[in-house]
């Protein structure tokens, strides 16, 4: 008995055992039907369903059994079918990945940008957002990914977290400032100094907010903002220090402003973030692979 038999068989059943009802459902005609059945019970030597003058009645225990694993054989051959097709249609569609823009200009720019060049008919949403907004979209199933900052605090059970890559934040201020001159700084020398922070969408900001407290250090916060370049270039004025990543040093080089690291410094981990999935999409699969091959 072929995928197709089966099928007739499954919705026979299904149909109450009604072979005028099954037919008019499979597009086939009711003779056509009752002689696969009875063939098939020939050929094996075996009786499926339970008659009476000649109508199907019920299944037989032998009937019981084909019926529970042609279930199963159908289930396994929709499930190949689906992957094969997916399979062959690969690379295109949408996936949608959320990236804090400090995140992406600092250690994502070179991948994603030759994913998008490299696959022309998938459509890369990138959604800029902080990784404290991220989270919270993440976890309603509005992205694809996310990049967060580790500790995420999502239960594991929830989402597959992979570690990309991991330094620390520092302080960068003026030349002319008079801290810049020190090897590293201890957080209780930010006791009254101004601070150009992120804001409260960037999981940043609470690192810091949590760190002052547990070192009891007031600091002033004038400027809070989403957007790293313009906290990195206010530090020109020399009354101001802002914290961020110590990787920012690499895209913003320049003599006026000086990095200095912390004792006892803040980890700085990223994390690409994955709702669990039974069976992720194909493109999905090729997306994670990628970014963690470039890792």
């Amino acid at each position: 008995m072929d995928i197709k038999n089966l099928e007739c068989f499954v919705e026979i059943v299904n149909s109450k055992y009604s072979l005028s009802a099954a037919s008019k459902k499979l597009g086939i005609s009711q003779p056509a039907l009752s002689y696969m059945i009875k063939n098939f019970e020939i050929e094996e030597n075996i009786l499926l369903f339970e008659r009476y003058n000649g109508r199907l009645q019920s299944l037989t225990p032998s009937g019981e059994v084909f019926y529970q694993n042609a279930i199963l054989v159908l289930e396994s051959h929709q499930t190949m079918m689906d992957e094969m097709r997916e399979v062959s249609v690969r690379h295109k569609g949408k996936i949608k990945i959320g990236i804090p823009p400090l995140i992406l200009g600092v250690a994502l720019a070179d991948v994603i940008s030759s994913m998008i060049i490299d696959h022309p008919d998938v459509t890369f949403d990138i959604v800029e957002l902080g990784a404290y907004e991220l989270k919270k979209t993440l976890l309603s199933k509005k992205l694809d990914f996310a990049i967060l900052l580790k500790p995420t605090e999502i239960g594991t059970d929830a989402v597959d977290e992979y570690l990309l890559m991991q330094s620390e934040l520092s302080a960068f201020m003026s030349a002319d400032h008079p801290l810049a001159k020190s090897e590293k700084l201890h957080w209780d020398q930010l006791n009254g100094q101004s601070l150009a922070i992120f804001d409260d969408t960037f999981m940043i900001h609470h690192q810091l907010i949590k760190r002052f407290q547990m070192e009891h250090v007031v600091p002033k916060i004038p400027i809070m903002s989403s957007c790293w370049d313009y906290l990195f270039l206010s530090t020109k004025n020399a009354d101001l220090i802002t914290i961020l990543p110590s990787p920012i040093r690499n895209l913003m080089k320049t003599e006026e402003i000086v990095e200095i690291p912390f004792h006892n410094p803040i980890p700085w981990q990223i994390a690409l973030c994955q709702i669990k999935k039974d069976r992720p999409r194909h493109l999905e699969k090729y997306v994670l692979e990628t970014i963690i091959r470039y890792f």
